[in-house]
């Protein structure tokens, strides 16, 4: 049994998806974050739902979801226009412009980054708020019931699941504990790896030498 619809060719795309953000919320998130004012996210700015060329990248890499830094993230916002040009990114799936000034240094000082600014890869949050905390209770009981959250892993269960098992793409589960139950159900699957140092920035060495044997086998 498979775990994606038939209905897959359906499914929106996370680019059309984040288009809807208007803010620093998505529309869908709005009510759960009012009910649950005590989350633990900071909203201050535009969430981090996916960097990279996501529609296109033949390696999607998973991770939980985007951090805070008081200094760091508001420096990325601090040019004009920079929260619109970061919206764009995500309305566009964009391939990642080291020069843009909204893209976070996080991102830009990986052992991945090389993959990001050629479109080779693309990185996808569990959850796209970033949080304060990581450990605190209730990033883990939003994890569960935001709607952006739960379309996320509907879009990997629909969209990027089919394309691995057809070979086009090869999925990195780096970190996965945002990602669920699908997550504990990927590991072994042909065409995807699961990171036994889920708590790195950086990739394993084991992840980046599949990635790269992909690509190798691409070219060929």
């Amino acid at each position: 049994m498979t775990l994606y619809s038939k209905k897959a060719a359906t499914m929106k795309s996370l680019a059309v998806y984040w288009s809807a953000l208007r803010g620093t919320v998505h529309p869908d998130d709005e009510a759960t974050f009012a009910k649950i004012p005590e989350h633990g996210f900071d909203l201050s700015f535009p969430p981090p739902a996916f960097i990279g060329d996501v529609e296109n990248a033949p390696i999607i890499i998973l991770d939980n979801n985007g951090g805070y830094d008081p200094t760091m993230t508001p420096g990325e916002f601090r040019a004009e226009g920079a929260a619109d040009g970061f919206r764009g990114n995500l309305e566009r799936s964009s391939v990642v412009d080291p020069r843009a000034p909204w893209v976070s240094p996080y991102y830009l000082q990986r052992n991945f980054t090389k993959w990001l600014t050629t479109g080779e890869a693309a990185l996808v949050n569990g959850v796209a708020y970033r949080s304060v905390s990581g450990r605190e209770k209730s990033v883990a009981r939003l994890t569960k019931v935001l709607p952006s959250a739960a379309f996320h892993r509907r879009w990997l269960i629909e969209t990027v699941l089919p394309s691995v098992d057809r070979g086009e793409r090869f999925l990195i589960v780096h970190r996965w504990s945002r990602w669920g139950e699908v997550a504990a159900t990927l590991r072994g699957r042909t065409g995807t790896i699961h990171s036994n140092a889920p708590i790195s920035k950086d990739l394993t060495q084991e992840e980046v030498s599949a990635g790269v044997e992909f690509l190798s086998r691409r070219m060929r």
